[in-house]
C-alpha cells in the first residue's frame, strides 16, 4: 500500500509559501538543496565542539531543537483544517527526535568518520523508502547514484575493533539517515498545504515531546555550555544547522524529485569531513577521499525523470503547476 497526496493536492507547490527567498530568479530546488547541505553539513562540528564541552548526547539533541522551537513559536498557529498536518510534522519530528539523539550518541563513542558517513548513506534509504511506501519508482540514473554512495560508505565505515556497545551506537545511527529518507519522500508531497516556518515549528515541536523527557530520565550533570565557544556552538547547531538550513531544504524539497532531492543533499558528507579535516585535525586517508570522490560524482549524474516533472523546467524552476 502506497501513500500519496489527497485528491486535488498540487504536490509541487504545496509547501511553497510567499516571500522573497524562494521567489528570487535562478534558484533552483537543487541549489536551495545544496544551499541546505552546507548548513546541515555543519552538525557534526558543532556537535564535537559541545562534546569536548562536556555536553552529552541529550543535552546536544535537546539545545538543537528547543532553541528553534522557541524563536518559531509564533508560527505554531494554524488554521484548523491544517490539523491533521499538525500531527504528521509531530510524528516526524518525534522520530527524528530519536533519531538524532542516536546519531550525537554514537558521535560520543565510536570514531565520527563512521558515523557520519552512515548518516550520510539517506539517499539510499530515500530510493528503498520512495519505492515501498510511496510508490515512487527510482529512475537508473538515480539508482546508479544511490549505489555510488552506498560504495562510499562502505569504504569509510570499518565496524572491526569496536565493543559490544560501540557496535550497538554504530547500528542505532542508521535510523538517523532512514528518518531523514522518510522526511525527504514526505515533503517532496505533502498531504497538505502549510507554510514552511509553521512546519519547522511543529517539527522541532514533535522533537521535544521525545528530548524532554529523555533529559529528565537520563538526568545529565552538565546543563549548560560553559566555554564561549561551545556557547558560539550551541547557537550554531540551533540556527546556521538547523532553523536556517531546515527552511532551504522545505522549499527546496518542493522542486525536486524526491531522489534528487536525497543526492544532492548529500554534499553534506563532504561538508561534514572537509570541516573535521581542517578545523578538528580528523586525518582524511585514502578511503575517505576516495568515498568523497564517488559522492562528487553522484552529484553530477542527471536523472532524466527530473526533467519531465510537471510544473518544473530544465532548470528546477518551479513553473505554474499542469493539474
Amino acid at each position: 500500500m502506497s501513500l500519496r497526496p489527497l485528491s486535488g493536492a498540487d504536490p509541487k507547490s504545496a509547501i511553497l509559501s510567499r516571500g522573497p527567498l524562494w521567489q528570487l530568479p535562478g534558484i533552483s530546488g537543487t541549489g536551495l538543496i545544496v544551499m541546505a547541505a552546507m548548513g546541515f553539513g555543519l552538525n557534526p562540528l558543532f556537535a564535537r565542539l559541545l562534546i569536548a564541552d562536556g555536553l552529552g548526547a541529550e543535552m546536544i539533541s535537546l539545545y538543537r531543537f528547543i532553541i528553534p522551537a522557541v524563536l518559531l513559536c509564533w508560527a505554531l498557529r494554524v488554521a484548523p483544517a491544517l490539523r491533521p498536518e499538525v500531527g504528521r510534522m509531530l510524528l516526524l519530528g518525534a522520530g527524528n527526535g530519536v533519531a538524532i539523539f542516536g546519531y550525537f550518541y554514537a558521535l560520543e563513542v565510536i570514531p565520527a568518520a563512521s558515523v557520519i558517513v552512515i548518516y550520510y548513506t539517506y539517499p539510499v534509504f530515500s530510493v528503498i523508502v520512495g519505492w515501498l511506501l510511496f510508490g515512487r519508482m527510482p529512475g537508473g540514473n538515480t539508482i546508479v547514484a544511490a549505489l555510488l554512495i552506498a560504495v562510499a560508505a562502505s569504504l569509510a565505515v570499518r565496524p572491526e575493533g569496536l565493543s559490544a556497545g560501540q557496535g550497538l551506537a554504530l547500528a542505532g545511527s542508521f535510523l538517523a539517515p532512514l528518518m531523514i529518507a522518510l522526511q525527504i519522500q514526505y515533503l517532496s508531497a505533502p498531504r497538505l498545504d502549510m507554510k514552511p516556518l509553521s512546519r519547522i515549528a511543529w517539527g522541532s515541536l514533535g522533537h521535544l515531546l521525545v528530548l524532554i523527557p529523555l533529559v529528565v530520565w537520563l538526568a545529565p550533570v552538565r546543563l549548560l555550555p560553559q566555554s564561549d565557544i561551545a556557547v558560539m556552538a550551541t547557537l550554531g547547531i540551533a540556527i546556521a544547522a538547523a532553523v536556517l538550513p531546515q527552511l532551504l531544504f522545505i522549499v527546496g524539497a518542493a522542486r525536486c524529485q524526491p531522489e534528487r532531492t536525497a543526492v544532492a543533499g548529500a554534499l553534506e558528507l563532504i561538508v561534514a569531513m572537509c570541516c573535521g579535516a581542517l578545523l578538528l585535525g580528523d586525518s582524511l586517508g585514502r578511503l575517505e577521499i576516495t568515498a568523497v570522490v564517488l559522492i562528487l560524482m553522484a552529484l553530477f549524474i542527471r536523472d532524466s525523470e527530473s526533467l519531465s516533472i510537471a510544473g518544473q523546467d530544465p532548470a528546477g524552476n518551479l513553473s505554474a503547476p499542469e493539474r
